[in-house]
């Protein structure tokens, strides 16, 4: 590391689970970020900010209006824009993180290649076809992958290993028949900075291959009474667990 580096991130390199060597593991790292929005805008911008070298992010939409109140890295000026361009330009501002722009969807046909050569996949998608997409692509890959979620007042993360299992199937088979969307249910801008927070800690972790990341566990947060549990299922448990402990 250079003296700026030092200097930059001295606040994390004395911690002891960092130091210098956990602090050359960032820089060297490759994310791929996939959803640029009310969880990618602060997740990008936590781990631009913690150092991460290389960063890639994928999102087909565009700044709304409506996304200003808790997509914080975007301003009136970027409605209308490509949200991983804004995004970009925003980390960029920030940090000296190489930015890969990809205004694509996270589907099985693309996921192949955008994952070659990362280290880490972070999903914050809206959507459960992306989610098990992206998870089932980071299982073939051998790539792990930190999935965060949240619905009103509801939040959830899960650390899947790049071996897989216990991974997303594990818990949840198939896409559910009904859920609710941003749109349907409502979000709060301190909702998804609490999840994107735990989100950017876990990736960080995981990128200095730290042994305290809870691999394999859902845990679910309930944002209006500020607590959390966690939940461990056994590779191959299915869906129907989880649908009675949701219930």
């Amino acid at each position: 590391m250079n003296p700026d580096q030092l200097r930059r991130f001295s606040r994390q390199i004395i911690l002891p689970v960092v130091g210098g060597a956990g602090q050359r593991k960032l820089l060297e790292s490759h994310v791929l970020m996939i959803g640029a929005g009310g969880l990618g805008c602060p997740v990008g911008l936590g781990l631009a900010g913690a150092g991460v070298g290389a960063i890639t992010l994928v999102d087909p939409d565009t700044v709304d209006i409506s996304n200003l109140h808790r997509q914080l890295a975007f301003t009136e000026a970027d409605i209308g824009r490509p949200k991983v361009t804004a995004l970009a330009e925003a980390l960029r501002a920030r940090a000296s993180a190489q930015i890969t722009e990809r205004q694509l969807r996270a589907e099985a046909a693309s996921l192949p290649e955008l994952l070659d050569g990362v280290d880490l996949v972070i999903d914050g998608s809206d959507n459960f076809e992306a989610r098990f997409a992206v998870a089932d692509a980071a299982v073939a890959a051998g790539v792990p992958l930190i999935s965060g979620a949240v619905t009103g007042f509801a939040g959830q993360l899960l650390a899947q290993r790049a071996s897989g299992g216990p991974c997303y199937r594990c818990l949840f088979e198939r896409p559910p028949e009904q859920a609710l969307s941003c749109d349907a249910a409502g979000i709060l801008p301190g909702a998804t900075m609490a999840v994107a927070g735990m989100m950017v800690q876990w990736a960080i972790l995981a990128l200095m291959g730290r042994p305290e990341l809870p691999w394999g566990r859902l845990l679910q947060g309930d944002l209006m009474a500020g607590t959390w549990r966690g939940l461990g299922v056994p590779p191959g448990q299915t869906a129907r667990l989880v649908g009675q402990i949701f219930e």
